[in-house]
């Protein structure tokens, strides 16, 4: 039995279409309304989620009393610091992939500019104090087995379970659609919301450090836009920067696919489901090395078409990625094969659940 929240039917029903599904039921748990605003801003979706945890919790365990479940699973992506009710059933439990450890290094905190950095240091002292309540820390000692989306993630752990702690981001099973066969060119793209946790300056600074063909399309929208605009021009780079705001999906991933890399400058992400994209079509990538996104790089099964900056101060670190980019503009890569293994990945949390079945069968 599967416990999703209203958000998700629609999906799962159109999923369920294309499916064999005999084996699967899903139950809809329903969540108090909410405005539009109330769930764009943090605090009022976590307070949601939390109160959806409770409702599913209630239903959860009436279903149990009806079934004995041998097995429950909380599979979320949501943060390591709130609690799961997958441990509270007397049963084995698997936990994740959580995450919620990544922070900006300090290096690159003057990209933040001085907003950035106060919402820094007050979501490192509420996700601290977050993790100290009792349930939480219950949560990661409890379930039999904790998937995390990160190494920073894991090693926020408590020491004794962080070797039994499985490293494998949400982003290693995301699938591409078709995209037709395109001839890649010698331009870079980047792909993101136009704001300071996204890194755009770094990847605008790049270009004045990559050689002079090197173009950098930049495509998103945010409030970071105009003064992007503004670096460009100062930096005498903005006829080689391109801002092409908004697109589909399937634009995007065209683009990509045009493009001679990718550049992710994420200073603090978890995971990076357009990293994995980028991945998944074949392009060629340039990544800060930070975070879910070095995870989900360190992945890769072609480790040419991947180059890993280490996160240092600004200047350095955009330095390198105009060295990267000038790579690969000038040695054209015209593979477009997946350099990411999603299967293998499914296998690894396969493998790891059906050992908890298997142990939960024997008892």
């Amino acid at each position: 039995m599967v416990l999703v929240a209203p958000e998700h039917m629609p999906a799962i029903q159109r999923w369920t279409e294309r499916h064999d599904t005999d084996a699967m039921t899903f139950v809809e748990v329903g969540e108090r309304w909410l405005t539009p605003p109330q769930r764009r801003h943090r605090l009022t979706r976590f307070a949601l989620y939390l109160d959806w945890l409770r409702r599913a919790n209630r239903v959860g365990r009436t279903l149990h009393a009806r079934h004995k479940f041998d097995l429950v699973y909380h599979a979320t992506y949501s943060t390591y610091w709130l609690p799961t009710p997958a441990v509270r059933y007397g049963v084995p439990s698997v936990w994740g992939p959580v995450g919620g450890a990544v922070v900006t290094p300090r290096s690159l905190w003057p990209l933040l500019g001085w907003r950035g950095v106060l919402s820094e240091i007050t979501d490192w002292l509420g996700v601290r104090l977050l993790a100290a309540v009792p349930a939480s820390r219950r949560s990661c000692r409890l379930a039999t087995v904790r998937v995390v989306q990160n190494e920073a993630t894991r090693q926020r752990l408590p020491e004794d379970v962080r070797g039994g702690t499985l490293v494998l981001n949400h982003a290693l099973f995301t699938q591409v659609p078709q995209i037709p066969p395109v001839l890649r060119g010698t331009h870079c793209v980047f792909v993101g919301a136009l704001d300071s946790r996204k890194g755009a300056r770094l990847a605008v600074e790049a270009v004045s450090h990559a050689a002079p063909q090197v173009h950098l399309d930049i495509i998103g929208d945010g409030p970071e836009r105009r003064s992007l605009e503004r670096l460009a021009r100062r930096l005498g780079v903005a006829d080689r920067t391109h801002f092409r705001g908004h697109a589909s999906r399937e634009q995007v991933l065209i683009a990509v696919r045009r493009a001679a890399a990718a550049v992710f400058t994420g200073l603090r992400e978890e995971g990076g489901l357009a990293l994995a994209e980028a991945m998944l079509i074949g392009t060629p990538v340039i990544v800060l090395a930070h975070g879910g996104a070095r995870t989900i790089a360190s992945s890769t099964t072609d480790p040419d078409r991947v180059v890993l900056v280490a996160p240092d101060d600004p200047r350095t670190t955009a330095i390198q990625i105009g060295r990267a980019m000038t790579r690969f503009s000038h040695s054209l890569s015209q593979r477009h094969d997946p350099m990411l293994d999603g299967a293998a990945a499914a296998q690894v949390l396969r493998t790891a659940v059906e050992g908890v079945c298997d142990a939960a069968v024997s008892r």
